[in-house]
Parts: structure tokens; sequence; C-alpha cells
């Protein structure tokens, strides 16, 4: 995976052109074989256009991306798998991870992904506080009670695990290290803010507890091959090791400066470590 860039939060809607034409100038003179970038590449009425600009400056390698909860904002979910349609099928380096797709990086690594949701089952769950930005945002959840959008992010949630309980087992039979993109935090123990961890009123909104499960059993039925997630959302920088074999890294983000997570550091090897 060292020969890989990964990319998180880059929230590019909220980026000056100025910034945005350096950072793609950056991105396109950092050695790597690949692109995978874990959500929250722009909102829903600008990601269209920014996909275009990131499949440009990095052509001809591949760029492996799942979406994020900010990428749908100003928009539907369906507008905007539909637009995404579209602008993979012009830029063939364009791969939406998350339908079926294994992406051998070599003869004994992997990539799977899938943008997963926070299912709003962790921490204090529907009891939460916090009011989800999430829920006036997107057009699929306003007009919704508050207990209809717990339902509906539940169910995205759920989604999400069921998606890795499908595709994991053939997966991780044919290789040894297995890497998962996916935006939100699949484990509580990853979902830090300014340095320390969410509290059980943020826990819902941050953490997709259904991947996790759906993590923890694959990582117990296939206890000689290893899973290190690649998450984002939180903006925060950590390294967790779950088990032996599952480990989570979520990236760090500072809004308005798109950064790429450093790609020549050996992360399998890390996976033992804690926060960093």
């Amino acid at each position: 995976m060292t020969d890989t860039i990964w990319l998180s939060d880059l929230h590019l809607d909220a980026v000056k052109e100025e910034y945005r034409l350096r950072f793609y100038h950056r991105l396109r003179k950092t050695p790597g074989e690949r692109v995978v970038i874990s959500g929250d590449i722009s909102d829903g009425r600008n990601l269209s256009l920014h996909l275009s600009e990131l499949a440009e400056s990095v052509a001809p390698r591949p760029v492996y991306f799942v979406l994020g909860n900010h990428d749908f904002y100003g928009s539907s979910f369906q507008e905007v798998h539909r637009l995404l349609e579209v602008r993979c099928k012009k830029h063939s380096n364009l791969h939406h991870l998350g339908h079926g797709e294994i992406v051998s990086l070599g003869a004994n690594e992997a990539l799977v992904g899938h943008g997963g949701w926070s299912d709003g089952r962790a921490g204090h769950g529907v009891k939460s506080k916090v009011r989800n930005p999430d829920f006036w945002s997107i057009k699929d959840f306003q007009g919704m009670s508050r207990a209809a959008c717990y339902q509906k992010i539940r169910r995205l949630g759920q989604e999400s695990g069921m998606y890795l309980r499908q595709i994991l087992p053939y997966t991780l039979t044919c290789y040894r290290q297995v890497w998962v993109a996916t935006h939100f935090p699949t484990f509580t123990q990853a979902a830090w803010w300014n340095g320390k961890l969410c509290n059980y009123d943020f826990q819902p909104h941050y953490t997709n507890l259904s991947m996790g499960y759906a993590l923890w059993a694959m990582s117990s039925a296939f206890p000689k091959s290893k899973m290190t997630v690649l998450a984002g959302h939180t903006h925060s920088a950590v390294c967790i090791s779950i088990k032996e074999n599952l480990a989570i890294h979520t990236a760090g983000a500072s809004p308005g400066y798109p950064s790429y997570q450093v790609p020549s550091v050996d992360l399998a090897a890390s996976t033992g470590a804690s926060k960093t």
C-alpha cells in the first residue's frame, strides 16, 4: 500500500480555486500507482466537476473512491449516483467502489470499499441531542421526522455491513492483506474529534457500527488474513489496532486546505499502533 496515495475529506467545494489548482499540481507530481479517496470530496452541486478535475490531474493512474455524507449536500442520493455514473464513463480511471469490486494490489493485497453511513447505533443512539446537519442538507432526509431519519441512517449502515459480509469471505480467502475504504469510522475507538474521543452524543453520527460488526465477524472467521480500514469523516488522524488482524486508520484534514495522507508510510506495518 506504500505505492498508493490516500486522500480523504478534501471538501473541494470550500477550497479557493488557487489552492485547489495548487493541490492538483502537487498531486500530479506525487509518486504512487493509484489514488484511494475515503469520501467527502466535495458537495452534491460540485462533485461531478471536482471528480473530473481529480481524475485528469492524476491520469492515467486509477482513482478508487467512496462517497461521504457531504458529497450529497444540496442534492439527493439518486441524483448524485446518476451523475457519478456519467462521470465514471467519461473518465476511465475513475472507479466508484461499492459495486462488487475487488481491486488486486499485488499477489497478497486487495482493496474493497463502500461509503457506508453513520448508522445512529453507537453511544446514545436515537437519544442523542446532536442535530445532524445531514438531516436538512440532503434532500432525501428533508421533511422527515427525527425518528424516520434515524431509521433511514440505520438502513444505510446495515446495507454497508451486508455488503462487506458478502464480498469479504472470497476476498479474505484469496488475499492476506485486505484494505477497506469507507467514509465513517467503523469503531468508536477511532471516532476522535479535536484530540479526544467523541462523547456518547456524537458517536451515533460519527460511527458505522453495522460495518464494524461485519469487520469483527470477518476478522474472527479469517484469523490468518489482515484487514485495515481507511476512513475519514472526523478530520482527526488516528491509527487504532482493534484486533491482531484488524486495524483502522482515520485521516486528518484541515478545511479549506486539501492534502493527502503520507503515502510512503507502510500502513500494514503500523497496524499495531495506537492513536497517533
